[in-house]
């Protein structure tokens, strides 16, 4: 089942209309109110969104009127929401829940053809905390790269093909002077996540590429486009503080960038290793800082971005 059809229920105007938008910004057709109200023909798709009171009861009202809806609760910070389908992560990027609703729809409906169980089995897109095979990471709500890596590949081979400009940009911490166990962890990726997802625009994706670094896949980006974008989210994140074990943090990031420019035949793999070069020399160069070097034949040089 395709998804045309959205309502979105949020009991704040601002956060209504930014909801509204994110969705139509998606190609779909939004129907947005401050409560629930059981439209004439069963959803397709119902936003929660974060200032709804008691949510779980909203939940099992869409859910008698319209059984096989997908609900969505949207969410500022990565978290769990055990009466929604999946999270929605805000602001809305509109390419990541056009791949999104496609996965989450696909599987309900691997779920519902599943044997019948005594418990309900786990919201579909929760992410599987531990498991390798998660199909969103728990801290950050970003996809994993393992499932999203076709989609990686195939943005590569579209712009080589066409002579697209493209880059890609690795994020990670700087050192901490504490040891981030899970709490810290949960805390700091919650908020690098909202940091990328404001500083990104909706042709931009964010996958989370290992444990600790997120990739940034940047379609039609040169090597200047993806300068912005990431000084953006160091600046986001340097910004921010967050208390711990009686102390202060202020975290922050470092960016290692590659891009490949129009015509260039440089594969996935050479932009990786170009940004894992240019990650470490940031981190080298005392960290809260983006680097771009380049070597590999084909991708884009810092001085090219410069002419």
């Amino acid at each position: 089942m395709k998804m045309t059809r959205a309502v979105v229920v949020e009991p704040k105007a601002a956060g209504r209309r930014k909801l509204k938008e994110g969705l139509e910004r998606a190609g779909l057709t939004v129907h947005a109110a401050a409560e629930w109200e059981a439209p004439a023909s069963p959803a397709q798709l119902v936003v929660l969104g974060p200032s709804v009171e008691n949510a779980a009861k909203v939940a099992r009202g869409v859910r008698q009127h319209s059984p096989r809806a997908l609900v969505l609760a949207a969410q500022e910070t990565p978290g769990k929401a055990g009466y929604a389908d999946g999270v929605l992560p805000l602001p809305v990027s509109a390419r990541d829940l056009q791949a999104r609703l496609p996965e989450l729809v696909k599987l309900r409906a691997l779920e519902a053809g599943a044997p019948a169980r005594k418990a309900r089995p786990a919201p579909a897109a929760e992410p599987v905390r531990g498991g390798s095979d998660a199909l969103l990471d728990p801290f950050t709500q970003f996809y994993a790269f393992s499932h999203f890596k076709d989609f990686v590949f195939v943005e590569v081979k579209r712009s080589r093909r066409y002579g697209l400009p493209l880059a890609i940009a690795l994020v990670a911490f700087d050192p901490l002077p504490v040891q981030a166990g899970r709490a810290l962890r949960e805390q700091l990726y919650g908020g690098l996540a909202l940091a990328i997802r404001r500083a990104l625009r909706d042709t931009d994706f964010p996958v989370q590429y290992s444990a600790d670094r997120v990739l940034l896949l940047l379609p039609h980006t040169d090597l200047a486009g993806a300068l912005t974008v990431s000084r953006r989210v160091c600046e986001r994140v340097a910004r921010a503080s967050l208390a711990f074990d009686e102390q202060v943090l202020r975290p922050t990031v470092s960016v290692g960038l590659a891009a490949l420019s129009p015509g260039g035949e440089g594969a996935f793999s050479d932009l990786v290793r170009q940004a894992q070069r240019s990650l470490e020399a940031a981190r080298s160069a005392g960290g809260n800082r983006v680097e771009m070097l380049a070597e590999t034949p084909g991708l884009e040089s810092e001085d090219e971005a410069a002419e």
